[in-house]
């Protein structure tokens, strides 16, 4: 009989022990699996450490980021528990005046006697004026019998401390702390709105920058098209393909960059306005101004009305003036007055067991006063430094709003001259574009033409936005541009 063949592989598979046969019968069925699974083993695997989708682009106005940013910001959320933790403090202090209980209680055990034990609580208030009054009734055994005390005692001071200015000294100080605290918000808020305008207004400009580039982009690749033509008819020569292409790699390379910056410009405003880094967002504002109309003298006046600044330096000078007035107290001696009065009852008898008032002057303190000297001497130092900072702080705020106001006329001469310039511009390039359209000139100067046409419309843009921008700091400057109804409270 002829000899039958054997496949090679089957030979190798009886060659080989049992458990490599196992081996490769597993690796099989899983490459059967993988083939059979949608996508395979590799999609599988790829698809449990994907990325997730990309959400859609959030379209957000002008007047929606300003709010955004005002609810959401981090900066202000954190001025805002700042905030709220002055507002603690305050009530920390204000505590000090309210009726306060204290438990009082003890005991002893001896195995001389049958022990002592006593157990009351002090009721005491410390009144505005500067006096604390105390009541503490006990009661308790002692030797087996019980008893009860009651002890009432009233400390007056006499020359420190004497007096509502100087007893309410840490009030006044908490006060001062959470008015400014508030104040200081509402400057926050001013600052955030500008930074948020600013940023906003950023990617409108790289976002009007990118559709002048692409424009010219389209309008240059047309231009070399025609010129591949005219090269081709010998009406033209390869010089001119050459400023073509090299001008659209130009304006590529900047399409890139201004790209890249747009990028960057919408991550400051989800930054400003707490938004997540993987959120598309969309800004619009718009790009049409009104010019400002409004006197110098009219301006300086609304300013020093508002100016949250001339709040707080006025009310640093009279918090100032109150330390002075406290410093000048401290230099008199502590001396207090302390009436005191005790009655102790044995319960096993009906009448009273005693009865006792007390009268007492209690003084501690040093009699050359060096340091409370200085502290004084320091106070009125510091009374004139704030005094002259309020003067200056006036006058800065008069300077920042000429320099504002001015800042806008030269912004209003500059966008008229940028008009002027982007009509220029046309006139030359239509004049370029049809004279290499009917051969009268190579293309240099319609490249050159179209350079300028597109820095002429950028630099019209970006002055506008400077001018809508300015706008937004002139009303900073003249404090209307928070609502200062919150702050009134505070004043």
């Amino acid at each position: 009989m002829p000899e039958r063949s054997v496949p090679i592989e089957r030979v190798v598979l009886r060659r080989r022990p049992a458990g490599v046969r196992l081996i490769l019968v597993i690796l099989l069925g899983v490459a059967a699996l993988s083939w059979l699974l949608p996508g395979g083993l590799s999609a599988a695997v790829e698809g449990g450490k994907g990325e997730q989708p990309v959400p859609a682009p959030l379209t957000i106005s002008l007047e929606q980021a300003i709010k955004i940013a005002l609810e959401h910001n981090r900066s202000l959320r954190n001025a805002a528990l700042d905030v709220t933790s002055s507002d603690l403090s305050l009530q920390t202090t204000e505590s000090e005046f309210d009726v306060k209980i204290t438990p009082q209680g003890s005991t002893r055990y001896s195995s001389a006697d049958d022990g002592y034990w006593q157990a009351g609580a002090t009721v005491s208030k410390k009144l505005s004026s500067g006096p604390t009054l105390s009541v503490t009734p006990l009661y308790g055994e002692s030797g087996g019998s019980g008893n009860s005390e009651v002890d009432v005692a009233l400390t007056i001071p006499l020359l420190q401390g004497a007096g509502s200015a100087y007893a309410l000294d840490g009030l006044y100080s908490s006060i001062y702390a959470n008015k400014r605290e508030k104040l200081s918000f509402v400057q926050q808020q001013t600052d955030t709105v500008l930074r948020t305008v600013a940023a906003v207004y950023g990617c409108i400009q790289t976002q009007q920058q990118i559709t002048f580039l692409e424009k010219q982009l389209a309008d240059l690749n047309r231009h070399l098209s025609l010129a591949r033509i005219k090269e081709k008819s010998g009406i033209i020569d390869a010089m001119d393909l050459y400023r073509a292409e090299i001008r659209i790699q130009n304006v590529e390379e900047e399409l890139t960059s201004t790209r890249e910056e747009l990028a960057n410009n919408a991550d400051e405003v989800k930054d400003l306005l707490a938004v997540s880094q993987r959120q598309p967002i969309i800004v619009t504002a718009p790009v049409a101004y009104s010019p400002v109309e409004i006197d110098l003298q009219e301006a300086q006046q609304v300013a020093v009305a508002n100016r949250i600044e001339l709040v707080l330096s006025a009310m640093q000078v009279r918090e100032t003036e109150r330390r002075v007035a406290v410093a000048k107290n401290r230099l008199l001696p502590e001396l207090d007055l302390r009436l005191g009065y005790n009655n102790y009852r044995e319960d096993d008898y009906d009448t009273l067991s005693e009865e006792r008032w007390t009268v007492g002057l209690s003084s501690d303190t040093d009699l050359f006063r060096t340091t409370e000297r200085n502290d004084y001497a320091q106070s009125k130092i510091e009374l004139q430094q704030v005094q002259l900072d309020q003067q200056g702080e006036e006058e800065r705020i008069i300077q920042d709003v000429r320099f504002q106001l001015n800042s806008l006329e030269k912004l209003q001469e500059r966008i008229r001259i940028r008009e002027e310039q982007t009509r220029q511009a046309l006139g030359k390039l239509r004049l370029a574009e049809s004279k290499f359209r009917h051969s009268l000139a190579n293309n240099f100067d319609l490249l050159e033409a179209q350079t300028e046409m597109q820095q002429a419309r950028t630099d019209h843009m970006v002055e506008t936005i400077n001018y809508i921008i300015g706008t937004y700091r002139l009303r900073s400057s003249l404090g209307t541009l928070i609502d200062l109804k919150s702050a009134a409270a505070v004043k």
